[in-house]
């Protein structure tokens, strides 16, 4: 079983180049050693755990060790319990090893350089690093003893960062110019109904398109296919820069070389009449070889010839517009045509969007991982956003519109402005939101309050802890709601519920916007993080990093029993339906969850 506790890279750490002395002095308590493994002791060996570890020891056996020199003796199953201030220090020295690893490795990968090779280089750094760093180095500096080494991390972490940002911007400069990969992409596209390519796949029948290529572990025989290798090889020489002669050379040798040794399959495939006479031939099957030796360079040197008449480098516009991107980073295969717009400056927040499912062979092959997508805004060049829309208009209407333009990029700060309005297109609620106001709800959240309460349902009270999970239940299977009336006490009292509802789908309707005066209604649907003294932290979909929603926001927060069912793809969000505000009256304010003095346990 592997612990949850980090360890700390020794290559990376050495790579950091800093020096730890109160990490180094962090200490303790271990049992055993000596010839075996240390052991954590366990605070009451009475009590039984399956996921324990069985050699545990009392803790008046214990000693104290350094943890660094001894981490990697430490039994996987013992569970390493520190202060919360050198616990944070200890986490924050193995993220910013384990980032310096993934950099070195980064500066080693001989892989030809791609826009889609940049993308996935790019997103190592992910959303929310930066802040969860600062967390970790905040909470060690409440330990003076650790202030020093929390200094020295917030250097390297800086430092880090501008060699990650070299690292991208000297991998940019390998990648194939955007103008001309764009114009010879435009080309391969209008080439793909033509004679050229219906030629290419009749040479492919004719060897009954094998490949020389050895299939993988679990995938299919690979199916030779002439057209998409030529003009894959066509492509890549035309946005790197090569001529159209070189290029053409680079596509018949890489068919050459697909076709060394292939044998005549099929003679029914081959141009009538023959090229050469049956009589210089010792068999027929050597003469259909060498039909096809003859025939294939001529069909090659065809096809490129008709992409060259269809290519035209765009021009490169010197403005530019804002652009929403969903479903980013753009890491996945399917976003090899449009990955160049990893390099375009990101304006405002990312904000989430869904979770990308990838099966086991493609996440093992290398390709698409799994894990959280966002939505983004950047600044992309204004004829590459102008085409974006003009091929998403031509798709069906069944596809979901992943991109949204927006207005020219102006350099003020009307840009921050405007990539917000776009970005609230794709997700509502925006970090900060609700910030830099007063902690009052505004009018229109009490009358929204007074509306739920009213068509919420009484719920008898019960006794102590029954009564908290009896609440806990209610609110988890969507039959009562949360209403935050009296914010501390309401607080205190869904922080007390928090341990039922952790796991659970929750919705929470709440005021978005920037100001109280620009706002709109949404209902999010997450799972619940955290409980503050003055907000919620909601897991947008439970696989995000959490929003911290201020209470004098939140109309009311229940259960979302069904939202993971009720479609293939769960939305994290949808526009709130506004109650019609009851009639206001003696005895109309109940209380926060509408609990009322009944039988003990009873409905």
């Amino acid at each position: 079983m592997r612990r949850a506790f980090p360890e700390i890279s020794g290559r990376g750490l050495a790579a950091l180049g800093t020096e730890l002395p109160a990490l180094a002095a962090i200490r303790v308590a271990l049992t055993g050693g000596r010839s075996g493994k240390f052991h954590v002791p366990h605070p009451d060996l009475r009590s039984f755990s399956s996921d324990a570890c069985r050699f545990a020891k009392p803790a008046a056996e214990a000693s104290t060790h350094p943890l660094v020199e001894v981490f990697a003796q430490i039994c996987k199953k013992c569970d390493i319990v520190l202060p919360k201030a050198p616990d944070a220090l200890w986490r924050a020295a193995a993220f910013a090893a384990q980032r310096q690893d993934q950099l070195d490795r980064c500066r080693t990968d001989r892989e030809p350089q791609t826009w889609l090779g940049y993308a996935r280089h790019a997103a190592r750094w992910a959303p929310g690093d930066d802040e969860q760093f600062r967390r970790w180095l905040d909470t060690a500096r409440t330990d003076s003893t650790l202030a020093a080494d929390a200094a020295v991390l917030a250097d390297a972490w800086q430092q880090l960062a501008a060699q990650f940002r070299g690292f991208l911007e000297e991998y940019a400069t390998q990648c194939p110019e955007v103008e001309a990969y764009n114009g010879a992409r435009d080309a391969v596209r209008r080439c793909a109904d033509t004679d050229q390519r219906r030629e290419l796949d009749q040479i492919g029948a004719a060897v009954g398109n094998l490949s020389r290529r050895r299939a993988r572990m679990y995938e299919p025989e690979p199916r030779l296919d002439v057209w998409t290798l030529v003009c894959g090889v066509w492509l890549a020489a035309r946005s790197r820069g090569r001529g159209a002669e070189q290029s053409a050379d680079l596509a018949r040798a890489a068919v050459a070389d697909e076709l060394k040794g292939a044998r005549v399959r099929d003679v029914t495939q081959l141009p009538v009449p023959p090229r050469t006479p049956s009589d210089r031939h010792a068999d027929p099957a050597a003469w259909a070889d060498a039909e096809l030796t003859l025939w294939w360079p001529q069909a090659v040197t065809a096809a490129c010839t008709r992409l060259e008449e269809e290519f035209e480098a765009e021009s490169a516009a010197m403005s530019a517009r804002l652009l929403l991107v969903r479903d980013w980073p753009l890491t996945g295969t399917r976003d090899t045509p449009v990955a160049y717009l990893a390099a375009s400056p990101v304006l405002g927040p990312v904000v989430p969007h869904g979770h990308r499912e990838v099966d086991d062979y493609v996440s093992w092959s290398g390709g698409d991982t799994a894990g959280p997508s966002y939505a983004a805004v950047v600044a992309a060049p204004a004829h590459l956003v102008a085409k974006l829309e003009r091929e998403q208009a031509a798709q069906p209407s069944h596809y979901e519109p992943r991109f949204t333009a927006g207005g020219p990029v102006t350099g003020g700060a009307a840009d921050q402005a405007a990539a917000e309005a776009l970005l609230r297109q794709a997700f509502p609620f925006l970090p900060g939101d609700g910030d830099r106001e007063p902690s009052t709800p505004t009018d229109e959240v009490l009358e929204q309050r007074r509306a739920r309460r009213a068509a919420d349902r009484p719920w008898r009270d019960g006794a102590g802890e029954e009564r908290t999970y009896r609440i806990a239940s209610a609110l988890r299977d969507g039959y009562g709601c949360w209403i935050p009336d009296s914010p501390q006490a309401a607080l205190a009292e869904l922080e007390e519920m928090a341990p039922w509802l952790r796991w659970s789908a929750l919705r929470l309707d709440v005021l978005c916007g920037r100001d109280a005066e620009q706002h709109s209604w949404a209902t999010l649907f997450g799972t619940l993080e955290a409980v503050d003294s003055a907000c919620i932290a909601l897991n947008p979909g439970g696989r995000h990093l959490p929003l911290h929603v201020p209470v004098h926001r939140i109309v009311a927060l229940t259960g979302a029993p069904h939202w993971e069912r009720s479609q293939q793809t769960p939305a994290l969000w949808q526009p709130y339906q506004l109650l019609p505000t009851p009639p206001t009256g003696p005895g109309s304010e109940p209380g926060r969850l509408r609990v009322v003095p009944g039988s003990a346990g009873a409905r």
